[in-house]
Formats: C-alpha cells, structure tokens, sequence
C-alpha cells in the first residue's frame, strides 16, 4: 500500500471512531422511538427535509438505520431516465460497486468490496454478486435489467445468503419496482438526444375496484443509433433498442389478506462490438467484416401472497423467469490482428469465417413459504424454506482459423436445484443492545450434459459426449451486535459467512480434446464489518464502514493469448477497505449526496490447478481501489421570482480508480470520471429538460486484454449522449 493510501485508510478508519466517541454523550438521555422516526423529518419553516429510508435486506420492511450491513437505497428518481448502462448506474451512486461490461448480455456482472467472478461468469448461477427483482433472485444473465417505474434500488455489502440464497457471497443488489398500491397516477415521458436516442415511458396506475382492487402498468422503449464507426463495413456500432413493460395487481379481499400477481417482459437488443483496437488513432473504431448482434429476452410472472395473523404472517412467493440470449461476434477483427501480424487488415476481411453464434436459454423455477413475526413484537424474525430449479442450455457453432480447436458446434446443458431452509432473528437486549443473526442449511445438486461435434477441423474430436454431476450441502450465516447510541445513530460490529456454489463451466472447452468436463469447487467467505449509520440532524445522514473479505476458493476464468486457451481454477484471495456515505439538505434548495470506497485486495497463493505465471500478491481483478460518486441538486420555487412551477438543476460525478482485468495483472485498464448533469422546469402536471450523460466524453475500459506491447484489445463504454425531455402527468 503506498503512503497516501494507508494515510487516508487510516483517516476513514479515524472518522468512524470519531462517530461513534463523539455520539456517546446525549446516548443516556435518548430513548429509541422507531415510530417517530418512520415519519418525514420536517424543519422549523415547515419545508420536508431528510424522508427516512426504509428497505428489505431482512424480508421485512424496515428503518435502513436499524439493519446491520453496509447499504446503499438509490430511490427512483435518483436514477437516471436516460440509462443505457442500468448496471452502470447502480455502481455510480455505491461506494466499492463495480460494473464489468463484456458486451454480451451473459456477460454483465458486479463485484463488491473486491469479491466477484474472478474472470467472467462460468454458468448462470455462477453470480457472485446476487442480483434480484422485489426479492426474487435470478441469474447472472439476467443481470442489469431496465430501470423503470423504480421505486428504489438496494444495494447490499457482505454476504446476503442467509435470507436471498447461493451465489450472494459478495452482496446483493435488488431491484424494487413501483407497486401496485391504489395510488392514483398516469403519466408519459419521452426524451429524444443525440446519436439516435430516444426514449418513451408511460405509466398508469389507481384502483380499479376501490379498496378491493388496485392495479399498475408501466411500457418502456429505447433505441440508440451507436457511437462506434465501422471502418471495414461502415455503420455505427453499440446501438440499442430496448422494449419493456411491466404489469400488476393487487387483490385485498380483506384487511388479512394480500395477493399481488406481477408480470413484466423486456427485449434487449445491441450490436455492440466486443473488442477494439486501443491504438487505434482513431479509437474507438471496429474493424469487424459483421456486424455484431448481442441480444436477450427476459420473460418473468411472480404470485406473492401475505396472509397476516394474530401473531405472524405467512408469505407465499412464486416465481417463473424464462431467458433467452442469442449472441453473434466476429474472432479477428481486422485492426486487433491486422496490427498483431503486421498484414493490411484487409486480409481478414471475410464475414463467413471467425465467426461465432450462441444461443442459450435458462427457464427458472422459485418457490418460496416463509413465516414473519408481527408488526410490533418483541423479537422481529423470518423463517422459511425455498426451492429453486434452473434448466440451462447453450447451443454455440464456431468457425475459426486463429483458434481452429474451437470450431464445432457445442450444445450443453446444465440442470441445478437447490433446496434450502432457513431464519433469521433481531432480538433486543436492554441497554440499547440489539443481537441478530440468522442460518440457512441449503442443499445443491447440478447435472451436466455435453454434446460437441468437430466442423471437420483435424486434430481434434469427431464427436463427444459426456455427462457427470455435483451436488453439497452447505451452512451459511450471519450474526451482528449492534448499539444505539441515541434515537438517529446505531453502531454494529458483524460477522457472515458466505457461499458460491460450484458447478459446470458451460461452454465445456476441452470438449474438442476429448476431455471431459470437471466440476469446478463451491467459494466459500468470511466477512467481518463495523460500521455506523447516523441521522445526525434533521438534515444530515451520514454513514460508514470498514470491513475484511476472507475468501477461499473463488471462482476463476481466464484467458492464456500464449496458449489461445482458457482456463478454469479455484483462487483464494482477501480485500479489506472502507465505505463513507452522506446525504444532506443544505438549505436554500441545495441537496448535496457524497460517497467514497476504498478496496484494498490481493491474490493467496497459487490458483488450482497451478498457472505457470505466479500471482500471489496481485490484486483480484476488477477491483479498484478508490471508487466514489458526488451529487449536487437545485430546486427554485418559480414564485419566488415570479413564475409558476419549479425550477431544478442536479449533477452528479463518479471516480472509478485503476484495476486489472485478469488475475496475472498483465495490463492496467485506465481509471474513469463520469459525469451527468439535467436541468429543467416542472409543476404538477408538466416537465421540461434538458441532459448530459458523460459530459466529459470518457471512455471507460471494462475489460482489456494485451496480445502484444503495442496491441491491446479492449472492451469500451459509450460516449456522451445529450438530448431533451417532457413529461406530462394527469
């Protein structure tokens, strides 16, 4: 660690003691009153200042000031309704959160504090960092869905297994839509901006049988031209059209009784190009002879019904999510291999060879009975059990003469269950002492079948075919202490035990040689916390925590350009760090939200099986060491000066430091500044807007790789997008 970063370490380390010391002395004269503090703080002129923060990390509905794990809650309208990236913009307002783009749809992940995939994803459920909507997990490919008709986002640190199952070792993020409450509400928003955009959403909600019926509806379409010329066949690449909709009701036969019935349907389709030439003097420019089709589809219809008793409630969540992806890139694309080989890159001009087309589709079951205690009992607790069943199949036909021992067609499946029971329990100890924890015993058993057939290509398999299966059993959890040193601060020290499960590599890359497929070892985690959450005054939140990540057998996929294979292996590692968060009403319409994360990380020894090239020491990839986010917001009252309506101003700013794509650490990808801005006009029934995304025009690399010294192949984000809005509610 170099000395500016043990010295600021060192200082949030000193920040989070200062909290706690300085917040000790009004303790003896505070009594907690959760009931007070459910309702909008307002200030002495009567103007709503700081709302309180509710949230479900537990399966209940809480404070976010009484749960014991490092969060951060995105409401809706901090989301921007201009997002290409949802993933992308989760992470620019989450301290320690990084978004890894592979272009692909299968390809989208997260790591938090430093955990995730080690590489990119090996199957579906090879999620690390869990992703759910309203609660319901799903897979690693149905990663960064639309954000629209958001009611809030949930971002949670530490291991989140223990209520929202596998493959939550680093975290969760879950999604909560708007619900359909009886609110009265119609409303369209359209915005149109540069390089093709555009974007359209509109939302109906109320009652339809008053207090007996209430239902929700929500459409959304977006299209995006692309801001990557091709130069070998012309056009713009990493355009995007996107269709959503997303349909509810609530049934309230009676005060008891509660059923709500979601279905929602979204299709995403991108060309966006995988690889590009850094050097390019033109970059970024695609030197593909096709044009790439990255493509998927998410099919999801979810039952919840709650029935509340004298003492409990009884909660039953069904869940179908049907996925299909369909994917279609070129290998050699002409600058990357044109440059490498020292040719004119008119020499891989040729759109019938390199190539390679997948297509893969997960059907996914959930089940889930749990038991709630009542509102107001002494002990708040869950318990419950679930099922979950995911039946995977990827079909892919490769054609290649750079790598010819992938050429064949593929077409695998992968079949997992997993069954699991579990609970969770917040008991008060007097004092101002508040105990918790919770257990989940989960059984899991994958079945692999595989079934490759050579193109023809000599030296490798005509045909093969292989078949085998995994199955553990494994205890997670969680237990934390926590204090409350007056009614708006709470301290927590925390420990969790985490889990990823193991499983097949769906692709099967060996199957060319006729060697089967191994199953690949379940991760497993400790994570240790302290942190504080304080309401410090009417109109200032502040929150932090430092933690240490002890991982054992993370997942990893890697790629050797010595070699053209990739590899599978099991890599321990550690990272340990600090997150800082603060939100405050300055006064006079001034709103201001700040966040700051710091990750520090490292490799354990060597990986299994061994790599030629030692790693111990190296930093886990994909995980920066600084990240952090600043947001600055207006707002005018038009009849201050005379005008009707509301004016309003915000910009937000997000810091992403260096990090590595690989676990050799064999380049730097570049550290990224993005920065956003809106302003415009609005009363009760009609807005106007204008925006910027990536007013600095950065191009972010998420993913790099280096064939040479001065051939570097990257993955990039989009540039800067500007345009205007309305919005029109009655």
């Amino acid at each position: 660690m170099t000395s500016i970063s043990s010295s600021i370490l060192k200082r949030g380390v000193s920040f989070l003691a200062l909290l706690l010391s300085v917040s000790t002395g009004p303790a003896l004269a505070q009594e907690t009153r959760t009931d007070e503090r459910e309702q909008p703080v307002v200030g002495e002129a009567g103007s709503t200042l700081l709302d309180a923060i509710t949230i479900t990390a537990r399966k209940r509905l809480e404070l976010d000031l009484d749960v014991p794990v490092s969060t951060s809650v995105l409401p809706g309208e901090n989301l921007p309704a201009t997002t290409l990236d949802p993933g992308g913009d989760i992470s620019r307002q989450s301290p320690n959160l990084n978004y890894a783009d592979f272009a692909r749809p299968s390809d989208r992940y997260g790591t938090l504090r430093g955990v995730g995939p080690l590489g990119s994803p090996l199957n579906s459920l090879d999620s690390t960092v869990g992703f759910a909507i309203d609660g319901v997990p799903t897979s690693a490919f149905g990663y960064g869905q639309p954000l629209f008709d958001i009611d809030r986002v949930e971002v949670l640190r530490g291991p989140q297994g223990t209520l929202f199952g596998r493959n939550a070792l680093g975290g969760l993020i879950n999604v909560v839509p708007r619900e359909a409450d009886g609110e009265r509400e119609f409303r369209i928003d359209t915005q149109i901006g540069s390089d093709g955009f555009g974007q359209a959403e509109a939302v109906a909600g109320g009652w339809l049988i008053p207090d007996s019926v209430a239902g929700r509806g929500a459409l959304f379409y977006q299209t995006f031209a692309g801001d990557v010329p091709n130069g070998i066949i012309g056009g713009e690449e990493g355009g995007v059209d996107l269709k959503a909709g997303r349909g509810s009701l609530r049934f309230t036969p009676d005060a008891t009784l509660t059923i709500d019935v979601t279905g929602s349907y979204s299709s995403d389709d991108r060309n966006k190009v995988i690889w590009l030439l850094k050097e390019h003097p033109d970059f970024p420019v695609s030197g593909s002879d096709v044009r790439p089709v990255n493509d998927r589809d998410i099919a999801q219809g979810t039952v919840k019904v709650t029935k509340d008793f004298d003492t409990l409630s009884l909660t039953s969540v069904t869940s179908y999510q049907d996925i299909r992806i369909r994917s279609s890139d070129e290998f050699t694309d002409s600058y990357i291999f044109g440059r490498l080989l020292g040719v004119d890159p008119g020499f891989f001009i040729d759109p019938n060879d390199d190539v390679g087309s997948v297509r893969e589709r997960e059907k996914i079951f959930s089940q889930e009975f749990r038991l709630n205690s009542a509102e107001g009992s002494d002990w708040d607790w869950v318990a419950g059990v679930s099922y979950l069943r995911s039946d995977f199949n990827t079909y892919r036909v490769m054609n290649s003469s750079m790598w010819p021992t992938s050429n064949g067609t593929t077409d695998n499946d992968v079949n997992s269950q997993t069954f699991a029971v579990f609970g969770d329990v917040t008991v008060p100890l007097g004092n101002r002492f508040e105990i918790s924890g919770g257990l989940r015993l989960a059984h899991d058993r994958q079945d692999f079948t595989g079934r490759f057939v050579s193109n023809g290509t000599p030296g490798i398999e005509p045909s093969f075919h292989q078949e085998n299966s995994f199955s553990d059993t494994y205890l997670t959890g969680r237990a934390a202490l926590s204090y409350a040193w007056t009614d708006g601060i709470k301290s927590y020290v925390s420990v969790a035990r985490g889990y990823s499960s193991g499983g097949f590599e769906r692709t099967a890359q060996n199957s060319a040689y006729g060697t089967p497929a191994e199953p690949f070892r379940p991760a497993t985690g400790w994570t240790y916390e302290i942190g504080t959450k304080a309401q410090l005054t009417d109109a200032i939140s502040l929150s932090g925590a430092v933690f240490y990540n002890d991982v054992t057998d993370g997942q990893l996929t890697g790629f050797d350009n010595a070699t053209a294979q990739v590899f599978f292996a099991n890599q321990d590692y550690r990272s340990y760090g600090f997150e800082l968060q603060a939100s405050a009403e300055l006064g006079h319409g001034f709103e201001l939200s700040a966040g700051v994360g710091y990750t520090r990380s490292r490799l354990e020894g060597q990986p299994t099986p061994n790599l030629p090239i030692p790693v111990e020491g190296n930093q886990v990839p994909h995980a920066p060491q600084w990240t952090a986010n600043l947001g600055l917001g207006y707002r005018k009252a038009g009849e201050d000066i005379g005008l009707s309506g509301d004016f309003y101003a915000n910009a937000s700013y997000q810091y992403v430091g260096e990090r590595y794509p690989d676990v050799q650490n064999s380049l730097r990808m570049d550290a990224y500044h993005i920065v956003n801005a809106k302003i415009g006009w609005e009363n009760d029934r009609v807005s106007v807007n204008a925006f910027v995304n990536n007013l600095l025009d950065e191009r972010p690399v998420y993913y790099a790789t280096a064939y040479s010294p001065d051939v570097t192949a990257v993955i990039a984000g989009r540039g800067r997008v500007f345009g205007v809005g309305a919005s029109l509610k009655w």
